[in-house]
């Protein structure tokens, strides 16, 4: 592994603009890396379906994958952007900040095991590489993919936090989405018989109870939207969020009780409320004795690095690849504090992720 160049693109992905329906900045240094590595690649029709400016990028042979990476090409909407810089091997955002480090780090760590399989001797057809669009919003790209590049494979989610290196995460959280527009009256402010939709919305989720809710679950509030101007009644206010859960029973119960609440809300107040939800992944679970975890532990002893089984509370491509039927794990790259201002990420960190994903590609006699 050439880690040099992996940092370079890593910086390099880093200073490009790609919040999640807009990647195409990100595919096309994407896709110059590849050229420049005599990498052939095609782009899928996965933007028809997304809605984003691109596809997602593919790396692959004519039939089925046994062996399959995956990162994703978007970011959280960063209002911001700062330089990143180094700090020893530490990798931050100059003056504090987010850089969308989740998933460019991914991002190098795969692109670097392409390069690399590519000069030992070039990449064995039955390895697939999906760089994704839209994680960041409902997973929509790995809902896109061609069931050929996971579907009989080992899978390999490079997109997750955490030291140390190796940590590999077999148990995530399913997603539901909601989103809550509330309809009242538009007025002056001086005026008395407007609905100010800002105040049912306090209101309502006030109801909701954002936050913890019952056993294992949460209730995510993430953005609210009520265009007006300050001497204007809102008519209207949007706000939507995610209810995450470890047990998909108790995730609908959750999503069913919050409806019924603004339905109530919507009688008593005499006011429009329209609920709607997007179930966007279920729960997913790896055993122990599971042959992918078994394979995951030989290509940490043969890297010479700890091995450590853990979960996550957040969605990712994994949950969807899961649902489709693929046999899937997720790989930390080292990124910690990520979709904070505090998000960083050590160099050495990322370099030994790429040395345990040359180890998973590479175990002799897999698969023949």
């Amino acid at each position: 592994m050439n880690y040099e160049r992996m940092k370079k693109i890593f910086f390099r992905l880093l200073e490009t603009e790609s919040p999640y329906g807009f990647e195409k900045e990100a595919a096309d240094v994407v896709c110059t890396f590849l050229d420049e590595q005599g990498i052939s690649w095609t782009e899928d029709g996965a933007a028809v379906k997304t809605g984003s400016n691109v596809g997602n990028i593919i790396i692959a042979g004519p039939g089925d994958a046994r062996i399959s990476f995956n990162a994703h090409m978007d970011t959280i909407r960063i209002f911001e952007r700062k330089k990143p810089v180094v700090e020893g091997t530490i990798v931050k955002a100059r003056g504090g900040g987010l850089l969308g480090i989740d998933d460019m780090s991914g991002m190098a760590a795969v692109l670097e095991l392409a390069a690399s399989l590519q000069d030992s001797q070039g990449i064995p057809k039955d390895i697939h590489f999906t760089f994704t669009v839209s994680e960041e919003r409902g997973f929509r790209g790995a809902w896109a993919l061609d069931p050929r590049h996971f579907k009989n494979a080992f899978n390999f989610v490079v997109d997750s936090g955490g030291v140390p290196v190796v940590r590999v995460v077999r148990r995530g959280i399913g997603e539901i989405t909601f989103t809550i527009a509330i309809h009242g009256n538009m007025g002056h402010a001086s005026q008395q018989g407007g609905k100010n939709t800002a105040v049912l919305a306090a209101k309502l989720i006030s109801l909701l109870k954002p936050g913890k809710a019952k056993t294992d679950s949460f209730i995510h509030i993430g953005s609210i939207d009520c265009p007006g101007s300050p001497n204007t009644i809102p008519d209207l206010c949007v706000f939507d969020g995610q209810i995450m859960f470890f047990d998909s029973t108790e995730g609908n119960s959750i999503a069913a009780e919050m409806k019924t609440t603004a339905e109530q809300f919507a009688s008593e107040e005499d006011c429009k409320v329209d609920f709607t939800t997007v179930n966007d992944c279920e729960p997913w679970f790896v055993p122990d004795d599971d042959p992918i975890i078994t394979y995951a532990k030989e290509a940490a002893a043969k890297a010479n690095l700890p091995f450590t089984l853990s979960e996550t509370r957040s969605g990712s491509d994994a949950q969807v690849i899961y649902q489709r039927g693929g046999n899937v794990i997720k790989i930390s790259t080292g990124m910690m504090k990520l979709h904070s201002k505090e998000e960083y990420i050590d160099l050495e960190d990322l370099n030994r992720c790429a040395d345990f994903l040359w180890n998973l590609a590479t175990i002799p006699g897999f698969g023949s």
